[in-house]
């Protein structure tokens, strides 16, 4: 019987530190902790030791924080090849491609396309 449960994917913890430099600041259920690890949002640590904690938002809220607030919006496409590519646009005006490198999931095109987007275009 095939597992049908949907699950949350998160940034990396890279890019989990560029939205933060960015300014992302949205409440999320999860954090990541000294060892990079994602584990649930403990409000008592986080306000003794702020310093040891990032946010950990989903790849989903990630992709709306730069269209909510950055209007920039992300297309992520499967190629005939089965690989997924991505594309970005700000305003309706494309502002980033990524035509050379196939990403075998969408998530890793996600991930891709959110960093780019973060360190050049924010």
């Amino acid at each position: 019987m095939q597992n049908n449960m949907i699950t949350e994917d998160y940034v990396s913890f890279e890019t989990a530190k560029l939205l933060k430099e960015k300014g992302f600041n949205w409440n999320t259920d999860k954090q990541y902790n000294l060892d990079k690890i994602v584990s649930e949002y403990n409000i008592t640590d986080r306000s003794r030791y702020p310093e040891r904690y990032l946010d950990a938002p989903t790849i989903q809220m990630a992709m709306k924080w730069l269209r909510e607030v950055h209007k920039i919006f992300i297309s992520i496409q499967q190629h005939i090849d089965m690989s997924y590519v991505w594309y970005s646009y700000e305003d309706g005006a494309p502002k980033g491609c990524d035509r050379e490198s196939h990403n075998n999931t969408y998530e890793e095109a996600c991930e891709e396309a959110i960093k780019y987007c973060l360190k050049n275009l924010i």
